[in-house]
């Protein structure tokens, strides 16, 4: 079973964020080493009528679906959140979570 959340978006500009109930956080896609996995697991379900290209922001949605946003129309699909695979999607709402943890909390204010 998938963990839950509410949404992911992984950014072209370079940053990730999950949202949910008990998991707030962005970061660096540069501090992820699970990211890929994911990317990757979400293009092989790219339809073969769509044309490969660079995305502009992948959003997952936990209660139904993937939206790979393409930077050019013809790029862009949609799968099934149930297509993508389980392990590798926990492990990023895992390292979502260390990396949260591991964040140094912000200087409060004088």
């Amino acid at each position: 079973m998938i963990t839950e959340f509410s949404t992911i978006h992984i950014f072209a500009y370079g940053e990730a964020q999950i949202i949910g109930k008990d998991l707030n956080f962005k970061a660096s896609v540069n501090s992820f080493t699970k990211l890929q996995a994911v990317i990757t697991d979400i293009k092989s379900k790219k339809p073969a009528d769509k044309t490969d290209g660079d995305y502009h922001a992948i959003n997952i949605f936990f209660s139904a679906d993937c939206r790979y946003m393409g930077k050019a129309k013809e790029n862009s699909f949609s799968c099934k959140l149930a297509e993508l695979n389980e392990s590798k999607l926990n492990a990023l709402i895992a390292e979502f979570a260390t990396l949260k943890a591991s964040a140094t909390p912000a200087t409060p204010s004088v």
